[in-house]
């Protein structure tokens, strides 16, 4: 979706139609409806002429390639359907249909399709907290993630995969989402922009030793000095799951903008360490335990870059692993020397505000594959999270229900012996294996493995061999769907050698 001004909508930021008309066009049901799709799928030469054939088939007004929506430093081929008439919309999402069967029969692989919308209407796409889009993910069963905002490209990608059913039952329910709320000139007009320390409000909150506290709040002249407010609260104040503080300890909160948050802190951690010379203390920072993950990052990596950045510091997330709620908060641990302290309190402080709103900007189109993966990991991460706490649920609600009948002695020693057989049987038909690939099959093959596992219930980890090329695949899960998985390796795997 693009302002391109020979779309005729209105979306220009100049109009010389009256206040008042401008008003009632302020949201339009009408727009064009935007695609990016990569090379490796279609060329642009292959595309434009089905693009054509569609559009005279399905009687669209415009179906065309759009340079404008060309993703920076991506090889592909933007595109975009248009048609102004109101009772054309099903028609324009049956050309979306065809083409996308089209291009699935030629590329005779796995899809995967870029949907451009306007950054304005990613929350209204995204709902309360990511309900709205996890409806659409568990209605379609398409693997779907709103990537982070590319530098200087004003629409927001958001990458679908799967088969073109799937994907194609994605955007539909995207496109009436936004046909009901209706998309507006300040839609096109709003860009991601990078976070300004200096601009964002924040409430950044701490947890020591009540004593230290009451020394920091009677130093009022902090508030004067870096332009805060600083607050005490309890620890019934923050919601931390199975509670981490002790009785002695509290919540000291900061609230200003960030970049004089993160310079109180700074003062703070070093008149502490003064003050309390005799006293070893950690900065602990409470933050909302579902951004947990994305600090931690892909086996750690994201955590290990900021304690680099923090010349050594060593920095921990205290969370269980099933905290993830939203409204849950949990603590990140911060040790070492006061330097490193300071240092690490003002990355992870703006980290956290980064994934308020709405995570870092990635430097080109390039990174969008990469950015895809890792938050599709994370998503899949606290979808497992959830699960097993709901299973942990029914565990505990099964064990109750047996103690109530304990007084049936016969029925419950039958009920054990059938519950034990029966988890013999199930952990008969297990299996847990490892195979060695080449490193590049892995790589090429990463999303189209994800799903594949994922329709089997299969787990798959992958670790470096000591071969530098190679690629350790351990595998686990039902014997059935682990041997399809293996066969879905092996014969990718030759038709790489063939290649």
């Amino acid at each position: 979706m693009s302002q391109d001004q020979a779309y005729d909508q209105g979306l220009s930021g100049q109009s010389s139609q009256s206040p008042s008309h401008q008003q009632n066009q302020k949201r339009m049901n009408q727009f064009s409806i935007d695609f990016f799709i990569e090379k490796r799928f279609i060329t642009q030469d292959d595309l434009k002429p089905i693009l054509e054939e569609v559009r005279s088939q399905y009687n669209v007004e415009s179906i065309k390639l759009n340079p404008q929506n060309q993703i920076p430093a991506l090889e592909g081929t933007a595109f975009s359907i248009i048609d102004h008439d109101e009772n054309k919309l099903n028609a324009r999402c049956d050309a979306v249909n065809k083409i996308l069967q089209i291009i699935e029969q030629r590329s005779k692989q796995i899809l995967e399709v870029i949907m451009l919308i306007p950054e304005g209407t990613v929350s209204y796409v995204i709902g309360t907290q990511g309900k709205q889009i996890e409806n659409i993910k568990l209605e379609t069963k398409a693997h779907l993630v709103i990537n982070q905002p590319i530098y200087e490209f004003q629409l927001r990608t958001v990458t679908i995969i799967g088969d073109s059913s799937r994907i194609f039952n994605a955007i539909k329910l995207i496109i009436k989402q936004l046909q009901e709320r209706g998309i507006s000139n300040e839609d096109y007009a709003k860009k991601a922009e990078p976070l300004d320390p200096r601009r964002v409000i924040t409430k950044a909150k701490f947890a020591f030793l009540t004593m230290i506290i009451e020394y920091i709040l009677k130093n009022r002249e902090l508030e004067k000095k870096y332009s805060v407010r600083l607050k005490g609260k309890a620890i019934n104040d923050i919601k931390i799951k199975k509670n981490k503080l002790k009785k002695d300890e509290g919540i000291l909160q900061i609230d200003g903008t960030l970049f004089n948050v993160q310079e109180a802190i700074q003062n703070i951690i070093k008149k502490v360490t003064q003050q309390f010379k005799k006293n070893e203390f950690d900065i602990r920072i409470v933050m909302p335990s579902n951004f947990a993950s994305k600090l931690i990052g892909a086996k750690g990596c994201q955590i290990k870059e900021l304690a680099n950045k923090a010349r050594g510091a060593q920095i921990k997330v205290l969370s269980d692993r099933d905290d993830t709620d939203v409204g849950q908060d949990c603590l990140v641990q911060v040790t070492g020397s006061m330097e490193n302290k300071q240092e690490a309190t003002i990355l992870i402080l703006e980290q956290i505000e980064c994934f308020k709103n709405g995570g870092p900007i990635l430097e080109s189109g390039k990174y969008i594959n990469e950015n895809f993966a890792q938050q599709y990991k994370n998503s899949v991460q606290v979808q497992d999270m959830k699960q097993k706490r709901k299973q942990s649920s029914s565990s505990r609600s099964d064990r109750r229900q047996r103690s109530r009948s304990s007084n049936k002695r016969q029925k419950y020693i039958r009920r054990s012996r059938s519950s034990s057989s029966h988890k013999r049987k199930s952990k008969q038909q297990l299996l847990k294996t490892k195979i060695v690939v080449k490193q590049q099959l892995i790589e090429m093959m990463h999303k189209q493995l994800i799903r594949f596992c994922q329709d089997f219930n299969v787990n798959i980890q992958t670790f470096p061999s000591d071969e530098g090329n190679e690629t350790i695949v351990k595998i686990n899960g039902d014997v059935k769907g682990s041997i399809a998985v293996i066969q879905y390796i092996l014969s990718e795997q030759c038709k790489l050698y063939k290649r």
